[in-house]
């Protein structure tokens, strides 16, 4: 919706730049106008714009066309137009110089009624013949420089027509300005049509200067109640110099305060254009920040300023190059602020979209002013740079106040919000102190869990190394001793105990492997690497397969064993650590039960009361000290104690069958008495 609005306006506007910068009306040809076939011959007004006679550096009078034969002309310039831009001719027209314009208008037929001349200013200045009547001019047109008078001034003449036909002949020179000529076009109609358009004009140019003046200080009030409001602030200097240029240009109404001199004239209206133009890139910069844009407004600031001081002593000749850098400076600027705004309209900022639509404008309205100043444009309007800022300036203080609305706005909102916060500051603090506290209490549990972490980690170093002590002690016996009886073998003498080497080494091999398989299955406990698979499986299976590795050591120590099942043998376990459960129980009870005694096992099913699988190996050995039993399963001590006959141990092998009894969630228990025997109950839940 809004791009169609923008398409549309931007047609809008170049059919008001069609309007503007072509005329319907008749136009001068060869030096001839025809206002014959014009509509209302009562009332009309018309620009003599077109092709006038021109004859450069000849200063002729009407009575130089009184004869037989007229003066030929050198061509047919272009009116409205600076001579300097006569091409293609065999003359040379330059900036410094003096010419005769001549133009015949051809009236309607039996036309006596009253005309107006409205005349516009030359470079530098000039004189008006109509029919052989002197009407006037500005300053005094002269051959040579010391001869011409600059002068600046708004004529309007009254001519009552005795024929069919006019003869206008202007005599223009300029020995001041960088170039001269017919540059603003002149107007003619009916007597009070003219008039009343010229006090229109006038009207408007007053109206715009008080417009422009209020706004102005406005913003500069603004500006000194609020100097961070530096946007403001810039604006209103642009603003300053556009109110007050309308004194220099167009009507100079500087003339209706007072009378001045010519090069004061130009002078303060170029000084008014550097203040506009410093004015307009610096609120631009500040509407639009950007980093290279500045440094463009920074470049032209420092060339404005000194700018400004030159104007006041330089001739005018020298200093009114500076429009070469006014035009693409109002160029480059009007690009800025039009592509920054449609960017913001792109993003659907709706005072961006307001800006591009304002910016539009004052971009037509400074093509047309250029437009106007070089002499290639037939509006009548003459500047209109100063209304099409006035509507800008109004859309600027509707923004402005939409500002402060929403700042207003704003302000309430925070109003609202401190009241809340001071309203309930109190709950606040106490709700952040909570919230403090709390943190502070997690830290701490933190802090606690670390440190715990790391007693633990330390025990756990200082057990593994204690257990590695033992086990490479413990390794090192049976394998020497393996080591030693197979070297004996060798000797002839010792061949017939073959037999009893061989068990004795099977016997130190088991004792080996028990310890390799506890100290890997322990280990992979402490990093939480134990893999568990159970299944369903036969109880009784693993008990006999273990009994059948610890017949030949309980044989040599006649020690009976007896094996019980009550009962459904069937159970949900993991085979390999049930395995490494049963092993240690049975190496423990063979260890610490003396010659002659004793060993039973009981399996019992209990599912049918849902208290699992229980298993118990009592012996009838040396028994545990009571003190010993309260830690047995979980101090990290690690103590071993010699067997009946002096068998090694590791010390840590309950602790594993208690860990590994834990994973399958079943229950380890030790009831024994000093001397007289230990027994071990474990409880495996029930199938799943």
């Amino acid at each position: 919706m809004r791009i169609r609005i923008l398409f549309v306006s931007f047609v809008l506007l170049l059919h008001l730049t069609d309007c503007y910068a072509y005329s319907r009306t008749p136009t001068a040809g060869k030096g001839v106008i025809d206002l014959r076939e014009i509509p209302d011959k009562e009332r009309f007004v018309i620009k003599l714009n077109g092709e006038w006679e021109f004859y450069w550096n000849k200063m002729l009078r009407p009575h130089d066309f009184s004869g037989r034969s007229d003066p030929k002309p050198d061509l047919y310039g272009k009116v409205p137009s600076y001579w300097t831009d006569y091409s293609g001719t065999n003359i040379k027209t330059e900036g410094v110089g003096f010419a005769t314009y001549r133009l015949t208008v051809i009236l309607p037929s039996g036309f006596r009624k009253s005309l107006g001349f409205d005349l516009p200013v030359f470079d530098s200045s000039y004189d008006i013949y109509v029919n052989g009547i002197y009407l006037g001019g500005n300053g005094i047109p002269g051959s040579t420089e010391i001869a011409t008078e600059a002068g600046y001034k708004r004529n309007f003449f009254r001519f009552d027509p005795e024929s069919d036909s006019l003869s206008i002949i202007i005599n223009v020179s300029n020995f001041e300005h960088r170039r001269g000529g017919f540059w603003l076009p002149m107007k003619t109609g009916t007597f009070n049509e003219v008039q009343k358009q010229l006090a229109s004009s006038w009207a408007e140019q007053w109206a715009t200067i008080s417009l422009l003046m209020g706004f102005s200080l406005f913003f500069l009030f603004f500006f000194i109640l609020y100097p961070k409001e530096q946007l403001m602030g810039f604006f209103s200097l642009a603003t300053i110099g556009l109110a007050l240029r309308p004194f220099f240009t167009s009507h100079f109404l500087i003339h209706n305060i007072v009378q001045i001199d010519w090069i004061w004239i130009v002078r303060f209206e170029y000084i008014g254009l550097f203040i506009v133009m410093t004015g307009w890139y610096w609120f631009a910069a500040k509407l639009y920040p950007s980093e290279y844009f500045k440094i463009i407004t920074v470049i032209l600031t420092v060339f404005y300023v000194p700018g400004i001081i030159l104007t006041l002593f330089l001739p005018v000749r020298i200093f009114s190059y500076a429009t070469l850098v006014f035009y693409p400076s109002i160029l480059i600027l009007l690009g800025y602020v039009l592509f920054q705004s449609l960017r913001g309209i792109i993003n659907r900022k709706l005072i961006d979209f307001v800006y591009f639509l304002t910016f539009l404008l004052l971009l037509f309205g400074a093509y047309h002013d250029i437009m106007v100043s070089l002499g290639k444009s037939d509006s009548s309007a003459g500047y209109i740079l100063s209304f099409t800022v006035v509507l800008f300036v109004f859309v600027q203080a509707a923004l402005l106040l939409y500002k402060w609305v929403r700042a207003y706005s704003e302000k309430e909102k925070l109003h609202g919000q401190l009241e809340f916060m001071n309203r309930n500051l109190e709950v606040l603090v106490n709700t952040r102190t909570i919230e403090i506290q709390t943190r502070q209490e997690e830290i701490e549990k933190q802090s606690s869990k670390i440190a715990m972490q790391n007693k633990q980690l330390s025990e756990t170093l200082q057990l593994k190394n204690k257990i590695f002590s033992v086990i490479s002690h413990d390794l090192r016996s049976p394998v020497v001793n393996i080591l030693y009886m197979l070297n004996l073998l060798k000797e002839e003498e010792y061949k017939d105990k073959y037999d009893t080497f061989a068990n004795a080494s099977i016997q130190y091999a088991q004792q080996v492997i028990s310890l390799l398989e506890n100290m890997l299955v322990w280990g992979r406990g402490q990093e939480d690497k134990i893999k568990f698979s159970p299944a369903k499986r036969d109880f009784s299976d693993i008990i006999l397969t273990n009994l059948s590795i610890f017949k030949e050591t309980a044989d040599k120590k006649s020690i009976s064993i007896n094996f019980t099942q009550v009962g459904n043998s069937v159970a949900f376990f993991d085979k390999d650590l049930l395995d490494i459960i049963i092993r240690n129980l049975l190496s423990n009870a063979v260890k610490y039960t003396p010659r002659g005694g004793r060993i039973s096992i009981l399996l019992k099913d209990r599912t049918s009361t849902g208290e699992g699988t229980l298993l118990k190996i009592c012996d009838n050995g040396v028994g545990i000290p009571e003190i010993k039993q309260k830690y047995l399963f979980t101090s990290d001590e690690i103590s071993s104690t010699p067997g009946t006959e002096n068998e090694k141990g590791t010390g840590f092998g309950l602790k594993l069958c208690s860990e590994l009894v834990k994973i399958h969630n079943g229950t380890i228990a030790v009831e024994s008495k000093e001397g007289e025997g230990t027994c071990f109950t474990i409880i495996l839940p029930e199938l799943k």
